[in-house]
């Protein structure tokens, strides 16, 4: 009796487990956050710097944010 116990309970767990996670982000925020990454470092060329990603990370931009900025 104790054997069907455990399977039914494990068998709800692993159910349970499988559950859809809802995105975070809506791809509009994504695209939005690409733009605004986009006409940051336009502006930073335009000015003729060069893009220095240590000084952004100290001011407080994300690792995230800034490997987004190399590839854009």
């Amino acid at each position: 009796m104790g054997r069907a116990n455990e399977l039914s309970y494990s068998e709800r767990a692993i159910a349970l487990t499988v559950a859809v996670k809802p995105q975070k982000f809506s791809l509009e925020s994504l695209k939005a956050g690409d733009h605004l990454l986009k006409a940051i470092k336009d502006e930073i060329r335009k000015k003729g710097e060069k893009i220095d990603y240590n000084k952004l990370r100290k001011q407080g931009y994300s690792n995230a944010m800034i490997e987004r900025l190399k590839e854009l």
